[in-house]
Parts: C-alpha cells; structure tokens; sequence
C-alpha cells in the first residue's frame, strides 16, 4: 500500500498529541516503521527487541488511531527489525549458489576513537605506540598492552581499527577479546567447522584481541592462537594484544605464546594522575550535554578521589548528575558542598573509613588510593605510579607513626635502606610545595587516616 507509511506516520502524531510521556514517544515510538498491511493486521518494526513491550501496550489506541486516519480497521503486530528480516528470509525461496559469500562482521565500536581518547602521562606511550600501529601496520608487532581494567585498552583496540577503515579502505579487522575465541573455537569443534573459524582468523589483515589472558590454561584454544598467531605474523599482518598483565606474569600461559608476546613491543598503562583524571572528567560531562555549571572545585574533588580508572569517573558522574535531578531541580548549578552531600551515602563503597595510624594500615590506604595492591607498594617496581605512591606511603608513615625511625620505615618497604626513606620523604616535601593537587592528594590521604 503506497500510503502506508504516510498513514502511520500520520497515526504516530495523534498518538504524540495524546501521550504523557514525551520522552519514551520520542525514544521509542518515533523509531517505529509500517513495513506492510496483510488480512487486516498491520506489522510495525522497531529496532531493539527489547522496546517491543512499549509498543504492544499502546498497540489497541495506535490501532484506533491507525483507523481514524486510514479507514482501515487492522491489528498491530510488532516485531523488531531482525525478527521482520527473518521472517521475509522464512518466505523466500531457497536459491542455490556456487561459491559461499562470508558475512565479515569487524565488532568494531564506531564510538571508540583516537580522537575522544583522553591522552595523559599515564597512558601517552600506550597512545602512541597504537596510534603508530595504525598509520603504519605491521610497526610494532605484536603490540602488546597491558593494564588493570577500565583503563581504555579496548578504546585503544578499537581506536585502531577505526583508523584503519578510514586510512586504508579495503583491509580486513577484527576485533575481538579472547572469551569470543574460545566460544567460537569450541562451536567450530561442535559444528565441524574448523575450516570456516581458520578462514575467518587468518584472513585478516589486523587482528585486534582483547583479553588474552582468558586463554590461559585452555589448551586446545592456545595451540589454535598459536598457529593464528604464527600464520599472521609470517604474512606481515599487524597483530595488537591486550591484557591484565604483561606477557612474563600470565600463569598458565604456554612459554612460547608469552615468547611469541615478546617479540613486539609490551606497554603497559598507568592509573590517571589528578590531570588526566579531570581531563577525562570534563569529556564525559560534555558528552552528557548538561546545561547547568559545576564548580570547578566538584571537578577537583572527582578527579582526586574517583580516579581509580575510566568507569569509577564514570561512575562518579552518574551519581552526582541523578542526585542533581532527584535533590537538586532548582539549584542553577552544583557547588562542592551540593557534591559532598551526593556522594555521602552509606551504600557509596568509596565512603571513607578511618584508621589508626600504623605502618600497615598507611600502606594499605595508600595503595587502595591508587589502586594498587600493597606488594605493588613495598615491590621493586620503578612504574611511576608505583614510585609515587610508594613515596608517598614512606612519608606517611614517618609523619603519622610516633616514633618510628627511617630504618624501621625501611624494613616495612622491602627491607630498603634508611638512606632511601630519607631521600623519598625529602622529595615529597619539596613536591608538596610545589604541586598543590599533589599536596591536596596527601592531606586527603592524612585526613583517612587521622
């Protein structure tokens, strides 16, 4: 019917007239589409499956409007977009083909990009090292990085392969994490399929995989990667890796697949200092597109306690932002006193609980701050974060522990040398007169501890 979509169209904007929730018609309602009108019953699509149920309960006066503006009196069937493709796939005649055309999906995320990655020293080198990767595959190769979660490995996967689409037209990605590698091995194994899974992994010209770690201790799923592995490497194509720990620390993992990690070049990615933290803050409150200010001391409240990675700012955010609406409707903007209130809540886990003051007690907090485990903290590890924190702890302890001496201090680190505490505790004094976030940091941590 050639009217049919002006009909419908025409039935939708009645019903907006008439509804109470502007919000779930524009959403929902709007994305609808009229496909077609069979024995009286009209089948209207929408995208999500899971927006069916908003539709279906309106279905009797959509159909009663449907009726006003046609004349056709008809029962409304819903169906998502994919359920209608089925369906017309169900009717259509089989059709026999000579050669098999494969339906290559990347699983690249659109929305993750080099350009809203925020680029700060915790994660520059990683960001270059991939951005590298793209301009010129085959750079670094395999380019392994490495980090805690929530730290944007999988933005950086997903950014590469996004430049590449653009930057090089015709060359074949894929994304995926190693969890989906393994399901689909053992599907392939099931399905008798081996040949199409080795297809699909070694025709590729980038291979981006999440995750490595799942991989470990799957015998079966590391010889297959091992090969994949092998066959990619050897045809020049650029492999990028991703992980909780880099190659040497993965238990489980077959010696000559963390040698084969080796290789290339291993990054890892640091927590966000205070500047990167709030430069990340700001980006996902603009994408929030409020229109209301925060003060900029909320910013810096954020940005240091709700740093421990990407979805803890996020986190942050959300909290602070539903508290507006809920608590705040006729503030024109939100102060840090607004902020304390929002975010003091019982349930909250970042809730501060005090403690007495002692060598162990200092470590822990410290490295609960900086999301860092306390063998981190007293390790040899030169990373910068560790280093700071590690400083940091050694300073606390001298400051807010009677007594204790510079020897003491340094057996509770490792068994290091009184000099060495002597020299860490110099620096931090000179730091906290010239930095004030870095300051702000350690009386934030003393006020914890007090």
């Amino acid at each position: 019917m050639d009217n049919l979509k002006q009909f419908w169209t025409e039935t939708l904007n009645r019903y907006g007239e008439n509804s109470d929730d502007k919000i779930v018609f524009d959403s929902i309602f709007t994305q609808t589409e009229a496909k077609e009108l069979q024995n009286n019953e009209l089948i209207i699509t929408i995208e999500s499956v899971f927006n069916k149920t908003f539709i279906e309960d309106a279905s009797e006066q959509l159909a009663e409007f449907f009726y006003e503006v046609s004349g056709i009196k008809a029962t409304i069937k819903v169906m998502s977009n994919q359920e209608y493709d089925n369906m017309n796939k169900a009717k259509a005649p089989v059709v026999e083909v000579k050669e098999e055309v494969e339906d290559f999906d990347d699983h690249l995320s659109a929305d993750l990009t080099f350009d809203n990655f925020v680029v700060g020293n915790c994660n520059r080198i990683a960001q270059n090292a991939a951005l590298a990767v793209a301009l010129k595959p085959g750079t670094y190769n395999p380019l392994f990085l490495h980090s805690n979660s929530g730290l944007g490995k999988t933005h950086l996967l997903n950014a590469i392969g996004n430049y590449v689409k653009i930057k090089f037209p015709g060359k074949r990605i894929l994304y995926t994490n190693a969890e989906a590698f393994v399901n689909d091995y053992v599907e392939a194994i099931g399905n008798n399929t081996i040949a199409t899974f080795n297809r699909r992994y070694r025709s590729v010209d980038i291979l981006l995989i999440d995750d490595i770690q799942f991989i470990a201790n799957k015998e079966g799923s590391m010889e297959m990667f091992f090969n994949i592995f092998n066959t990619l490497q050897h045809s020049g194509k650029q492999i990028v890796i991703t992980s909780d720990k880099p190659p040497v620390e993965l238990k489980g993992m077959e010696n000559r697949l963390v040698s084969r990690f080796r290789q290339g070049l291993t990054v890892t990615i640091d927590n966000p200092e205070f500047e990167t933290a709030k430069a990340i803050l700001k980006k996902k409150i603009e994408s929030r597109m409020i229109d209301y200010p925060i003060d900029e001391e909320v910013l810096d409240f954020i940005a240091s306690h709700f740093n421990k990675d990407v979805r803890d700012i996020e986190g942050a955010v959300t909290t602070l932002l539903f508290y507006k609406v809920v608590c705040g409707q006729n503030l024109d903007h939100i102060s840090l006193d607004f902020a304390l209130e929002a975010f003091d809540n019982p349930d909250n886990t970042t809730t501060i609980t005090k403690k007495e003051a002692t060598p162990d007690t200092i470590k822990e907090t410290v490295a609960s701050y900086y999301n860092l485990s306390v063998t981190q903290l007293t390790s040899k590890s030169r990373t910068n974060n560790i280093i700071t924190a590690r400083h940091i702890a050694m300073y606390l302890v001298r400051e807010l522990v009677p007594d204790i001496s510079y020897i003491q201090i340094g057996q509770e680190f490792g068994g290091r040398d009184h000099s060495t505490i002597m020299k860490a505790c110099s620096k931090v004094k000179k730091k906290m007169k010239q930095d004030p976030n870095y300051k702000t940091a350690i009386n934030d941590l003393m006020e914890r501890l007090s």
